[in-house]
């Protein structure tokens, strides 16, 4: 039998899946525009309307602190960095790489470093902004590392919800109509909205209070260091502390979510299909048509919500008892190389 016909027997070969680097995917989304990308600017816009209002504030105290202003703008507008679903933003896309036998945690860390530039290129777009409306640009030498940590957390968050709940990418005209998909979209955008909280308090508010009671300590010290200055100790909280902190929720978080993501491969694969074809099969309306058929569609919300919710509470039940499994394995396998490494000694020692 010659190799053509053998190659023609075997069936089409399989298709490779996309290499996932940085460089790769930066120039694929600039010339693709997904539509997440309109999605965050849409997100930087409403955090710039959350700006522009504290400054211009005509029916109370204008804020005028910069770095109250910078935190509230870019964190407002980073929260969109976790409901852009990294894993499953463009379905199509990431069909194409877990079929092939793509990694989930290239995709996710490629995808972490893409959101990365979108957002800290903002975070100074907006302290830039604020310099030229305050005239203020003191803070700076103090301050820029809390800028540019600030959209870690939400990407973190969003690592961990991309996984737990993936809810591709639709817009807004077909979700308004897709109202199976509002409980996890619902999930999807409160989740990573209360971790970025929570997390955002923690690693801003506890190096603040850190920092003030090192200073405190070394002020009553009766013979301070010459190096223990209020300039070294912000260094070190902000310039290195804080950094190590935050990459390290991160780094939890995209291995956590990359384990997930393995266990979930298949159904994370079958959902995004589903969610792609049920895009696919909305009324092709204007966003305007689709907000005026909410009332009717409300109508129907009680008892698909209701299903939807079951369907959901029990993928989440199934999930953890496949972590279970997977960690009674673990434990199982770690057992056997003890227990094998004391045989080992023992003979050893006998000999």
């Amino acid at each position: 039998m010659t190799e053509a016909v053998t190659t023609a027997l075997a069936g089409p070969a399989p298709i490779p899946a996309p290499k996932v680097t940085l460089p790769r995917e930066l120039f694929r989304v600039l010339r693709v525009w997904p539509d997440w990308l309109f999605g965050m600017f849409a997100s930087m816009g409403l955090g710039l309307a959350t700006g522009a209002f504290l400054y211009w504030d005509p029916f109370s105290g204008r804020v005028r602190d910069p770095q109250t202003l910078i935190v509230t703008v870019v964190l407002t507008a980073v929260a969109d960095a976790s409901l852009t679903n990294q894993l499953a933003a463009e379905p199509e896309w990431a069909i194409r790489v877990l079929t092939g036998g793509g990694d989930p945690a290239r995709m996710l860390r490629v995808r972490n470093q893409v959101l990365y530039i979108f957002e800290a290129g903002f975070a100074f777009g907006v302290a830039a902004l604020v310099i030229v409306l305050t005239k203020d640009h003191h803070w700076v030498k103090h301050n820029w590392p809390i800028i540019a940590e600030l959209p870690l957390a939400p990407i973190a968050a969003g690592n961990l919800a991309s996984v737990l709940f993936p809810c591709p990418f639709m817009r807004l005209r077909h979700r308004l109509q897709a109202t199976t998909t509002w409980p996890r979209w619902g999930a999807y955008i409160g989740i990573p909205f209360a971790l970025t909280s929570l997390g955002t308090a923690t690693v801003m508010g506890f190096p603040a209070w850190m920092e003030q009671q090192v200073k405190h300590s070394a002020a009553k010290m009766h013979h301070r260091p010459s190096w223990l200055t209020a300039d070294n100790i912000h260094y070190a909280t902000w310039l290195i502390a804080v950094p190590v902190l935050n990459l390290l929720i991160w780094a939890i978080a995209l291995k956590t979510a990359d384990s997930l993501a393995r266990l979930r491969r298949h159904h994370l694969v079958t959902l995004m299909r589903k969610h792609s074809e049920l895009a696919l099969d909305m009324d092709d309306i204007s966003l305007w048509e689709a907000v005026r058929a909410l009332p009717a569609n409300l109508k129907q919300i009680p008892s698909e919500v209701r299903d939807v919710a079951t369907v959901e509470i029990e993928e989440v039940r199934q999930v953890g008892g496949h972590l279970d499994r997977g960690l009674e394995h673990a434990l199982a396998r770690q057992a056997a190389k003890i227990r094998a490494r004391r045989a080992a000694e023992q003979s050893s020692g006998a000999a």
